[in-house]
């Protein structure tokens, strides 16, 4: 053992410690180096593996996830995707018609750290069809008379029956729970019909409502009406099993103009838009969650002022709901506002808007595109 003593003991400890200190660290590092080289990553336990892969919301790291080696691969299947943020698909032509496929499908993702933009390739075969709107990891293409989904990232394709009459105005609704429950929103001689896409008996189903907005949950169809009312359609038989009365305090001109259904976790929500001072004021959103009790009580609309973990996203006709993943700004509203360059509504573009639930503030999103709509991606 050493000691020191004296007026230079604390000089001898420094030069003393300038020798062996770089000895010690050098020991320390060649360790640790031995240490890491001797670890197999591929050895990482299955039930880590999935935990890892369901924190990346953004979809190109998921798909690197998988390509690192046949044991992240095996751990992860397609089918247990993580939750996706929708992206922001460029939607060129009118917003009613459709517009057309061409060589690649542009997107703009909101979950990647840099709100890149990218664009997917379409096969020649689906290029030049019009597709009617992006919805649940699939696009509704006509061809002619022809209709069929459309995976763009996985070029699956499903033909549905056409319909048995010809159709100007087209538009899809896509279920966020199941891609495979949608239906058509379509007009005949001014009046409005549902058409109900039943996969099993591979045929559609109509029913006629006077409504301004859609929603379908739970093999019911629920349909908001011109008059504030809420009617709930059996979606095989197309009968009508209930009506509920629009909120208490609603004014009766929001039913028209901005109103949405929304299933969120198995409820259905009623999201009301108004502005103040009219449509160039603040908008201002109130939600209403169906207290519906299966027609054993009064059912009613109760007012909800906080959303926990979701987000809702609202296009100009339509609306769903996703659980907020981690680092993502949850109990909000991403809505767009829709402008058309003339009344035919042929011609038009849209900006994005975030509305905080919590505060009531309202924030403009960033958007490369000048006409997008919502797309969920799916692998499989």
């Amino acid at each position: 053992m050493i000691y020191f003593s004296g007026q230079n003991s604390k000089l001898a400890m420094a030069r003393l410690l300038c020798i062996f200190l770089p000895k010690i660290f050098s020991r320390i590092k060649r360790k640790n180096t031995r240490t890491v080289s001797k670890r197999n990553w591929q050895d990482l336990p299955p039930e880590l593996l999935f935990l890892i892969s369901q924190k990346l919301t953004d979809l190109c790291y998921f798909i690197r996830f998988r390509a690192v080696c046949k044991t992240w691969r095996s751990s992860v299947p397609l089918s247990d995707q993580p939750p996706q943020i929708p992206w922001l698909v460029e939607y060129n032509e009118s917003l009613m018609l459709g517009t057309c496929l061409k060589e690649k499908l542009r997107f703009h993702c909101l979950a990647s750290p840099k709100n890149k933009t990218g664009s997917v390739p379409i096969k020649e075969s689906h290029r030049g069809k019009k597709y009617l709107r992006p919805g649940n990891g699939y696009l509704l293409v006509r061809d002619g008379h022809e209709l069929y989904l459309f995976n763009p990232l996985t070029n699956n394709t499903i033909f549905v029956p056409p319909l048995p009459f010809s159709r100007r105005f087209l538009w899809p609704v896509f279920s966020c729970s199941d891609p495979m429950n949608w239906h058509l929103v379509l007009n005949q001689f001014g009046n409005w019909y549902c058409g109900i896409y039943q996969p099993d008996k591979m045929q559609w189903k109509y029913v006629e409502s006077d409504f301004v907005c859609t929603c379908f949950w739970n093999g019911m169809l629920f349909t908001a009406s011109i008059s504030g009312c809420t009617q709930a359609f059996d979606a095989t038989s197309g009968k009508k099993l209930y009506e509920i009365p629009p909120p208490n305090n609603e004014d009766p001109s929001v039913t028209l103009n901005g109103t949405y259904l929304v299933e969120s976790c198995g409820l259905i929500l009623r999201v009301c838009l108004v502005f103040h001072a009219g449509f160039a004021g603040t908008p201002i959103f109130h939600i209403y969650r169906l207290n519906f009790e299966r027609g054993k009580g009064k059912s009613c609309w109760v007012e909800v002022k906080n959303m926990g973990d979701q987000i809702l996203f609202l296009d100009s006709l339509n609306g769903f709901s996703v659980t907020a993943p981690a680092g993502f700004k949850a109990n909000c509203i991403y809505f767009m506002s829709v402008s058309a360059w003339n009344t035919r509504d042929l011609d038009w573009y849209n900006t994005l808007w975030r509305y905080d639930i919590a505060t009531g503030k309202v924030e403009h999103v960033p958007c490369p595109f000048e006409r997008f709509m919502w797309f969920i991606p799916k692998l499989c």
